[in-house]
């Protein structure tokens, strides 16, 4: 089952791995994925291994879904998840949705964060999708991560060890993505120039 919850994240990542946009400059920030992805890919890979077991209420005001993943067994529950969407944000599909998306991280099924895009999106919180790392193809470290990280350089030292550390990305974008290594590029020589000028004033 393992595996299986692995390959499943494997699929979904590609899909997309998403950021809010108030935690783009941590360090090690948590990372999120899209429900719809999780949903497909679980049922791709598991067929009728397992299942989803879902209930409704519905208040005055909002709505309450709760899910149960089981297994063979309908007395064997692996994961479950809840979720209460108001009536003003999404409609009962939605949060039938949310809530099969919360058990499926409980299972195992995310990257970092509980919380889907979907859900973000619904509340209104801005989030960017993530591109790959380019020293490794993994999601750690994006453009705009990259580009911050040159801007917050205060003075030349500073930006000979942001170079330094960001050089395999770099180095990558260059040979596979010509324009983001640009994009990248402009930002630094811009920085570098400007705290030259600082150093020599």
């Amino acid at each position: 089952m393992r595996d299986k919850i692995k390959q499943v994240n494997e699929l979904v990542r590609k899909d997309g791995v998403y950021i809010k946009d108030v935690d783009k400059d941590k360090k090690n920030p948590p990372l999120t994925v899209s429900a719809w992805s999780k949903i497909k890919y679980f049922r791709q890979v598991f067929g009728d291994e397992l299942g989803f077991d879902t209930q409704l209420f519905v208040h005055d005001n909002h709505y309450v879904a709760k899910c149960k993943i089981l297994a063979y067994d309908p007395e064997r529950v692996l994961a479950t998840g809840h979720h209460k969407t108001f009536k003003n944000q999404g409609d009962h599909q939605a949060c039938e949705t949310l809530a099969i998306s919360r058990a499926l991280s409980f299972f195992g099924i995310l990257e970092s964060d509980i919380t889907s895009l979907e859900e973000y999106n619904m509340l209104g919180v801005p989030v960017t999708k993530r591109t790959k790392g380019a020293a490794n193809g993994s999601t750690n470290k994006g453009v705009d991560q990259i580009i911050n990280e040159f801007k917050k350089c205060k003075n030349i030292y500073e930006y000979r060890d942001c170079v330094k550390e960001n050089d395999p990305y770099i180095e990558h974008a260059l040979t596979k993505y010509p324009s983001t290594y640009k994009t990248i590029m402009n930002v630094a020589e811009n920085v570098q120039e400007k705290l030259n000028k600082q150093e020599n004033i």
